[in-house]
């Protein structure tokens, strides 16, 4: 991939997310903020942006959001790439991710 549509792609994924994340914070601030992960502030000042604005900002040749989790056990959860205990239904492992990730606690540090 060139350079040039690295940068391209890189501007239509900021741009879709500046959008997407904008609308969800009209839409229901409190939800937006705890789903993008995002303090008040900030949600405040993206709600106000133009659309001018968002364009010159997902222009920049950086992504813009970044993935909140690190941990492998989490995206092992996410995936269903772990093997899940006797009688346990598919969407425990999800579940379990879900509630690891709202705590905001360290996923490293809880049990599996």
């Amino acid at each position: 991939m060139s350079n040039i549509r690295l940068h391209e792609e890189i501007r239509e994924l900021n741009l879709s997310y500046l959008v997407m994340a904008q609308s969800a914070i009209r839409t229901d601030k409190a939800v937006a903020m705890f789903q993008l992960g995002m303090s008040e502030p900030i949600a405040d000042m993206l709600a106000e942006l133009s659309p001018q604005q968002m364009v010159r900002i997902a222009a920049r040749n950086q992504v813009l959001f970044s993935f909140r989790f690190d941990d492998e056990l989490i995206w092992g959860l996410l995936t269903d790439s772990h093997q899940p205990r006797a009688g346990q239904e598919g969407n425990a492992g999800q579940l379990h991710a879900s509630v690891l990730m709202a705590g905001g606690r360290e996923p490293s540090l809880a049990k599996a």
